[in-house]
């Protein structure tokens, strides 16, 4: 088996990665810059792959990767993954979501030209912010109820979906699509919400900072996966003989955010006061966004793995970690 994988080497690629060298799959992996970046993958792992340097926006970089791989599995992970960044570049969140997803179908379709019987596999990961307004009433949320976004980010990762089907329904490319509500696990960075608190945290810890954790609206409640039971399911899906369009990836369990940061500072052994921060209240923020991941699990036998609690506070080490070899790697003379 072989799967290409772009943006193999962010937070999910690297995890992915992982995920599919344990089960014997042959990896290439497409990312923006070489060398690829490295943060949870190991010397070894990095050399299993063959990594190709490839923009979602240049299509015929795309093609050249498609071609040299010939997989047949995609996994389409490049683009923005963060709805903080996507609202301070909102058309450029679209225009590399969307129109990426576009260009990467056009290149499946040009190899398909010169090579008939090339028909592989495309995972698409979405996102739970696609589905806006339709998470309003708190329940859990189902792939058969409408993507209304209320986010750039959720506009961003709509529209991708749409091309992915579009070109699903028009040129039969075998397009799914994996709509991961929130993953986390060692490896994430900020803005997303655990290393932000992490790093705040380590940098407390270690003295860098006064005893005083920044934080937007910490009622608000999520619905978290570890990011290694995020890929497995991503690779369970794809192993199906007959796939469906879309799938939640979830754990059907809604946590508030302020239980998440008692974990991390109860990790970290500090004592600190809490400042709300207006700048990380966000306006369209939603009171509770819970999936329902039936589909999924009836359909793969698939369910999380790792104790939400435990990945938090393991996300917090491994930042701690991260912050500390920093500092020695550039100690104050």
């Amino acid at each position: 088996m072989k799967a290409l994988v772009t943006g193999a080497d962010g937070f999910v690629g690297q995890h992915l990665v992982a995920e599919l060298l344990d089960h014997g799959v042959d990896v290439s992996a497409s990312v923006l810059d070489l060398p690829p970046s490295r943060s949870t993958l190991s010397v070894e792992q990095m050399a299993l792959v063959e990594w190709k340097a490839a923009d979602v926006l240049d299509q015929d970089a795309l093609v050249r990767v498609v071609a040299a791989a010939m997989p047949d599995q995609i996994y389409h992970l490049a683009g923005f993954a963060s709805g903080a960044l996507a609202r301070q570049f909102a058309s450029d969140a679209v225009h590399i979501n969307a129109g990426g997803t576009v260009n990467l179908c056009e290149a499946v379709l040009a190899v398909r030209e010169n090579k008939p019987d090339f028909d592989p596999r495309i995972l698409v990961m979405g996102s739970a912010d696609a589905y806006g307004d339709a998470a309003r009433g708190g329940d859990p949320i189902t792939e058969d109820m409408s993507l209304r976004p209320v986010s750039v980010y959720g506009l961003s990762k709509a529209g991708q979906e749409l091309a992915a089907h579009t070109y699903r329904r028009a040129h039969g490319l075998r397009v799914l699509v994996a709509r991961g509500f929130n993953l986390v696990g060692p490896g994430q960075e900020p803005p997303f919400v655990v290393p932000e608190f992490a790093v705040q945290l380590a940098r407390i810890s270690a003295g860098e900072l006064e005893p005083v954790v920044a934080v937007g609206n910490l009622e608000v409640r999520r619905d978290f996966t570890d990011v290694r039971d995020g890929v497995r399911a991503f690779r369970m899906l794809m192993d199906l003989d007959a796939p469906g369009a879309a799938y939640n990836v979830a754990s059907g369990e809604a946590i508030r955010i302020g239980s998440l940061l008692d974990w991390i500072i109860d990790e970290a052994g500090v004592e600190v006061e809490i400042e709300v921060t207006s700048s990380r209240v966000r306006r369209e923020e939603l009171d509770v966004v819970v999936g329902d991941s039936t589909r999924l699990r009836e359909a793969t036998g698939w369910k999380p793995g790792h104790d939400i609690e435990a990945s938090v506070r393991e996300t917090y080490r491994w930042m701690k970690g991260r912050f500390v070899n920093t500092i020695n790697d550039n100690p104050v003379v």
